[in-house]
Formats: structure tokens, sequence, C-alpha cells
């Protein structure tokens, strides 16, 4: 999150894991879509941006993800913020253009705003992950073992499915036997845990609050 402070590109990158969360949050405090969406462009551009809330986070006063919820709580309790929406006047923050992102950011209607900000939090840097992953493994001329992670781990993580049976990987990506598609599958395994936590330390600030959202993180993906 430092880097955050001085350079766009991670700025956008660390607006890009909240956006999620803020708009599930939103939603499940009673706004629709359009004015969740509306509202979530505020709290980025009126409060993360121009009040310039990552400098004013403080490691030593808790983790940076529960103090933009205290300011987001902070701002929803704003009547007058909550009436303006936006005024045109605000500065750019992260807004998906793609309706997808939208779908995949509505919370449950069982969730709580906390739960749903947490939950959709978690999703958020999962996605990440998985894309930087795949990525690494295409340009480094691994697809077969991301087809064996793919069909092995993350197919029953998401969808709840049964693992791709080991014989099936071995004619489908021509591996000589058992033990090389469990290598392969390992291989990114290792990896996985390796790029999540780049991915979150980017969210934090010092050790201790990357081991404390790393925990939590596990803990709501059941990883």
């Amino acid at each position: 999150m430092v880097r955050a402070r001085s350079s766009p590109e991670e700025l956008a990158r660390l607006l890009a894991v909240y956006w999620s969360p803020v708009y599930a949050f939103l939603r499940r405090r009673g706004h629709g879509p359009h004015e969740a969406s509306d509202l979530t462009q505020g709290f980025l551009a009126d409060v993360v941006l121009e009040r310039d809330l990552i400098c004013r986070a403080d490691p030593e006063r808790g983790r940076f993800r529960s103090f933009l919820l205290a300011a987001l709580k902070n701002f929803v309790i704003d009547e007058h913020r909550r009436k303006a929406g936006r005024d045109g006047g605000r500065p750019i923050a992260f807004v998906p253009d793609d309706p997808a992102v939208l779908e995949a950011a509505e919370p449950s209607e069982a969730d709580d705003p906390i739960w749903a900000f947490d939950r959709q939090w978690a999703t958020t840097v999962l996605g990440i992950v998985l894309e930087r992953l795949q990525e690494a493994c295409h340009k480094e001329g691994l697809g077969p073992h991301w087809t064996v992670f793919e069909g092995r781990v993350l197919g029953p993580i998401r969808h709840g499915c049964e693992p791709v049976p080991v014989e099936d990987l071995i004619r489908s990506v021509g591996a000589r036997d058992r033990d090389e598609i469990y290598s392969m599958q390992n291989s990114v395994k290792r990896r996985f845990k390796t790029v999540l936590r780049e991915v979150v330390a980017e969210t934090v600030d010092d050790q201790t609050e990357l081991d404390t959202e790393l925990a939590e993180l596990r803990g709501l993906l059941s990883l």
C-alpha cells in the first residue's frame, strides 16, 4: 500500500481491489444498483482520493481495510453526500465498464453489509491472484500445469465440483503418469501461495497486517 501513495498505477490497483467490496456493502445497506454504483464512485473519489485516505492510514491504529470500512460508514451516514451523488467535478476513480463486474459484485441477500464487504474483498483478491497466476503460467509455457491446477484444485473450490480424474488429465496434458500430474499440481499451488501473498502485500503497510489479512482471507475463502 505504501507504493500506492506515490504511484498512480499502484493506486489504481488498490482502488480496483476495493470497488466491489464497497459496492457490496452499499447494496446491503439498501441502495439500488445504480445508486450503489454512484455512491461507490463518490466514496472512492471524495474520501479515498480527495481526502487522501491512504496517506492518513496509520498501521499502528489498525488495518487499512478496517480504517476504510469505518470511513465508508461515516460516508453513508452523511445524508448530503448520499443525496448529492456524482456532481461531475470529482477526480476519476476506478469505475468498472464491464456489466459482468457489477454482476459479480452483487452480494447475497443473506449477507449483512459488513459480511458482504469482507466476502467481496476476499473474492476480488482471489480473482486478481488467479488472473496473475494464469497469465504467468501461460507466459512461462506452463499451460498444462494451469490445466491440472484448474481441474484438480480451482474447479472444486470455485464450483464445488469433483476434481477432474487424474487419468483424464494424464491424457489431456500428455503427462507421463500420476506422479507428474501431482507434481504439476503442487508446483502451481506453491506459486498460488506466493502470488496471493504478493497481492495482499500491495494492500497493507507492514508484516503484521499482512499476516493478519492473509489469515482472514484464507478463512473467508476456506483455503
